[in-house]
């Protein structure tokens, strides 16, 4: 533990380790280890190797995602977030399509959110609800045509 926390300068880290190289001696079908002490310390220590080599890789893809996502100027980033005006816009267009939805029968609803919401096809749908795929199919004609009557097609 004491040479993992030195290797790795931290203590969590060590001790997960410690933990991988307790049940990768337990699945080992080494039969007879000569140097135990040098096989257990061999072993901590490509698993220190391996664990820093994978912490440097993920630090190397975070940075280039970072690099690749934002934008600088003047070497400080620049924050992407939407203006208050477009924010404001599309939270009042969502009230308005989930006040559209409340005039739906409740099946109706249902079946419009778990085609549209969770992405379930109208065949899934059918199935989950026990009901025929020509049901699912007029439903979803009837909510869309309601929601196009209520909030146009923009």
């Amino acid at each position: 533990m004491r040479m993992l926390r030195a290797r790795l300068g931290n203590e969590q880290d060590a001790e997960d380790l410690v933990q991988e190289l307790y049940l990768r001696l337990a699945r080992s079908a080494e039969p007879e280890v000569r140097e135990p002490a040098a096989y257990l310390y061999k072993m901590a220590l490509n698993l220190a190797r391996d664990h820093q080599r994978e912490r440097h890789r993920s630090r190397a893809r975070d940075r280039q995602w970072v690099d690749a996502t934002q934008t600088e100027l003047g070497g400080e980033p620049v924050v992407g977030e939407t203006p208050a005006d477009i924010a404001y816009s599309a939270k009042q267009k969502l009230a308005r399509l989930m006040a559209a939805l409340e005039d739906l029968s409740p099946q109706c609803r249902t079946i419009f959110t778990l085609h549209k919401v969770e992405g379930l096809s109208h065949a899934e749908i059918s199935t989950r609800l026990g009901i025929g795929r020509s049901t699912v199919e007029k439903h979803m004609t009837t909510a869309l045509k309601h929601l196009v009557k209520r909030l146009g097609r923009d």
